[in-house]
């Protein structure tokens, strides 16, 4: 079980987590065995019926995607089942959402058959790409992106899906006798509002929350072939029960364009209804739902915008945090988003000033450069996050506030981190410490920023910076400088070759500095204060250098300026040198210089 040519695709836990249901490729022959939680074997005496074959259960090409979970309740005669969707044959020409033989455990009789999709029928499935299942209530839910059908007569398309079949499905009595009766499947929309949309159209993964069951959330790319680009968007149970409990689609004729359907031909019960017991369904219902799997009304994500979408990115996996603080009636949500060249997107949405969802990015992490993370998990109990890359395995803490903040203003818009201002750091939010998500108040950290006075002589130059190195996140954030002088009093500074200068860090160079150049600088990034310089500039003596990178910076200016002095005084001899050789012009320059005074 455990040879390297074995790719481990599925681990599902069993009796309340005391044993595991684990399923591998085996060397393109899939396999299944059930293991205590302990990864030893069990004994003779315990033997679980249905299990030695994988085929339909986990695929057989390790890069396959493909999902599975079991299932303890709500089957038909309350028996456990696996549900999947995989490759079902080692050609991959048979793609299937399955559910295995149902036994009683206790005696190993066989009680039900398996059910399965239709095989080699472009309506139920073409070609997916499965990427999440879920148990809900008294349906099984999966998400996958395919080839849509109903877009084929115009080319070809990746369409993302949602699909559902009950879980107390036992086929039809004739028709459908070996494949699901109650399976539907509606797209879903993960896209940028406007007269005309831009799509994500290609679900990569899917994420629920353990204590919250009616919410999705899935990261989406575009197709690669054109422009590159990723989504992340939620989804709420009630608007897919919306679009499952809506018109079906179907096409007239090979030709026709993909309708609605009317409603006076919907049979009834109504197709992908739950019934007791799905043999008892008439043939009008099964010849139906065989024909018209698909619905017609898209799956639309909460709030009309993704959550987070960026250009030249690929997300492909992801897990979502809630923190909230009862006695501040604050909640957030914190996505960490991951990438195919190792890095880690951390997102955090917010209710804004007028109750809208409002969302933006905190931090990047960079945990396995140019490797794809290819699994991501999050640990409540340990307050972690573990990544899976295929030569590593990481965990990384979600409490990193004096670990990747050394300011106020990025440590205050993190939900897990506050501002102590007795210590003057960043440290795990508790209340009196500051905090604005949401950046309400964008002044909370004007007291708390780093002030410095610099004493400067007069013509020499200087740098003012907040960031030794500026976070990625803040790159291409626009930093604007005020100075404060005597003269002008507070005013915007701008940049100039001669004077201003702006580094590649958002710092300010001050070139050449005379008397006016004195007073405080500010730097502003977003309307916040990040830094505050005090200029004072020594305009009648030079005091002694007393370091040796003093030395070096007179020595250096001082060398600059004897350049200077000896082109000036070339300068000077070529023209006395003009005016020796011919008084009278030289006169008659003088005087129209004079003149122009």
């Amino acid at each position: 079980m455990f040879d390297c040519k074995n790719h481990i695709r599925v681990i599902q836990p069993m009796d309340n987590g005391t044993r595991l249901y684990i399923c591998g490729t085996n060397a393109h022959s899939p396999k299944d065995v059930v293991i205590f939680r302990n990864l030893t074997h069990l004994p003779r005496s315990e033997y679980v019926p249905g299990v030695g074959l994988g085929v339909a259960k986990c695929p057989y090409d390790p890069i396959d995607n493909s999902t599975a979970i079991y299932v303890h309740d709500g089957n038909p005669g309350g028996l456990p089942a696996l549900y999947s969707g995989t490759n079902a044959e080692f050609t991959k020409a048979d793609t299937v959402i399955f559910r295995a033989d149902l036994y009683e455990m206790e005696t190993g009789k066989k009680m039900y058959n398996f059910k399965r999709t239709l095989k080699y029928d472009s309506k139920w499935l073409d070609k997916p790409n499965f990427v999440g299942s879920f148990d809900i209530g008294e349906h099984v839910y999966f998400f996958f992106r395919e080839i849509a059908v109903e877009y084929i007569n115009c080319g070809k398309a990746v369409y993302s899906r949602v699909a559902r079949v009950c879980k107390k499905d036992t086929g039809g009595k004739n028709i459908l006798n070996q494949n699901w009766a109650t399976y539907l499947k509606a797209r879903l929309n993960c896209s940028i509002a406007g007269e005309f949309p831009f799509y994500f159209n290609e679900i990569q993964d899917v994420y629920q929350m353990p204590t919250d069951k009616t919410k999705f959330y899935a990261t989406f790319t575009t197709s690669t072939n054109g422009l590159v680009g990723s989504a992340v968007c939620s989804f709420s149970l009630g608007e897919i029960h919306g679009a499952f409990s809506g018109k079906f689609k179907e096409q007239a004729t090979s030709n026709s364009a993909w309708l609605p359907v009317m409603s006076s031909k919907i049979p009834e019960p109504r197709p992908g209804t739950c019934v007791e017991d799905t043999t008892t369904l008439p043939d009008s219902v099964l010849n139906f739902i065989r024909s018209h799997p698909l619905m017609d009304r898209a799956v639309g994500h909460d709030y009309g915008n993704p959550v987070f979408y960026k250009r030249d990115l690929i997300l492909t996996k992801l897990v979502v945090d809630k923190i909230t603080i009862d006695i501040l009636n604050q909640e957030y949500l914190v996505y960490y988003l991951a990438t195919n060249e190792g890095r880690i997107y951390k997102v955090v949405q917010y209710a804004g000033h007028d109750g809208q969802p409002r969302s933006k990015l905190l931090d990047i992490f960079d945990v396995a450069p140019n490797e794809p993370i290819q699994v991501m998990r999050l640990s409540q109990r340990y307050r972690s996050l573990y990544i899976g890359t295929d030569s590593r395995i990481k965990q990384i803490d979600l409490v990193m506030c004096n670990r990747r903040y050394d300011s106020c203003y990025r440590c205050v818009q993190d939900p897990y981190c506050g501002w102590d201002r007795d210590s003057a750091s960043c440290r795990p939010y508790q209340l009196g410490f500051l905090q604005d998500v949401g950046n309400r108040t964008s002044d909370i950290c004007d007291t708390n920023v780093m002030r410095k006075k610099i004493i400067v002589t007069f013509g020499q130059s200087v740098h003012l910076g907040c960031f030794a190195r500026v976070p990625e996140i803040l790159k291409y954030q626009p930093v604007t400088w005020y100075h404060h002088s005597k003269e002008r009093g507070r005013y915007e500074v701008r940049y100039s070759v001669t004077k201003h200068i702006e580094t590649s860090e958002g710092g300010l160079v001050v070139i050449a500095i005379n008397e006016s150049d004195g007073g405080r600088y500010d730097c502003y990034l977003g309307g916040s204060l990040l830094c505050s310089f005090s200029l004072v500039v020594d305009a009648h003596r030079c005091t002694a250098p007393s370091k040796g990178n003093d030395y070096q910076k007179i020595y250096s200016d001082w060398c600059h300026e004897f350049e200077r002095y000896k082109s000036a005084l070339k300068r000077w001899e070529a023209k006395q040198s003009q005016c020796s050789t011919n008084p009278k012009d030289n006169d008659l320059d003088i005087y129209q210089g004079n003149g122009n005074v």
